[in-house]
């Protein structure tokens, strides 16, 4: 089969040639396992698997400026999607906003399921990208809003992570806001990036990218919502 005769999807955004969906896919999936088990998801599918692992090793991923050299902004769109926001934050010169550093103290359990507490410091920084480095104009044909992340590191392992936020978030502000002075924060933003579908929680347990929240006597179920600063501080029982 002449796989470079199709269009493809990516990101549920369809026409892209095989060139272009395969330096996407690289870009997206560092690994060819995670490619595969993410794309090639029907038995149908399997020979053109085949195909994209014999070339794999092979395929240059997409830049940020392969990205911005995009004209059509929902296909550069998808360049970022697939980029992410770490690559994108770091090689577009963002501004720190706000840095703060906190001392935690959580609940641990060892091999015979006694709790026990460690203290420790965490660290989280927000930072900022001006709209106009990723679009010229919005979809409304305004000058775009700026673009916020928030980074921090896993306590346990080190690693780093950075987790696209809002504009509220970020600023307390709306983006529709009047209002011109804005309180950057980085604890608000963190917060943020954690939603939860009861009300007023007992505790809240973190394990990598799961969330546990246990009921209270008042909780009732509700539509899901973010968390808030004083939430994420006074409610957080164990994070590993």
């Amino acid at each position: 089969m002449s796989y470079d005769q199709h269009e493809y999807t990516v990101n549920n955004r369809d026409g892209f040639s095989l060139t272009n969906a395969l330096r996407l896919w690289k870009t997206k999936y560092t690994e060819f396992k995670d490619f595969k088990e993410d794309v090639i998801k029907h038995p149908s599918l399997n020979d053109f698997g085949e195909f994209v692992q014999s070339c794999w090793n092979s395929i240059k991923s997409v830049t940020v400026k392969d990205a911005l050299s995009i004209e059509n902004t929902e296909e550069r769109r998808t360049y970022f999607d697939c980029i992410g926001v770490e690559k994108l934050f770091k090689q577009l010169g963002p501004k720190l906003r706000d840095r703060q550093e906190i001392t935690k103290k959580r609940a641990n359990w060892d091999e015979d399921n006694k709790e026990n507490f460690r203290t420790f410091k965490d660290v989280y920084e927000l930072y900022e990208i001006e709209g106009t480095k990723l679009y010229d104009k919005d979809r409304w044909g305004r000058s775009p809003n700026p673009v916020f992340a928030v980074r921090c590191w896993c306590t346990t392992t080190g690693r780093e992570y950075w987790l696209y936020v809002d504009n509220k978030a970020a600023t307390g502000n709306s983006w529709w806001s009047e209002q011109a002075d804005n309180e950057y924060d980085a604890i608000r933003a963190i917060a943020w990036t954690i939603r939860i579908d009861i009300t007023n929680p007992e505790r809240i347990y973190r394990q990598g990218d799961v969330i546990i929240v246990k009921k209270s006597d008042k909780s009732e179920d509700v539509r899901s919502y973010h968390l808030e600063k004083e939430q994420y501080l006074d409610l957080m029982y164990s994070e590993t």
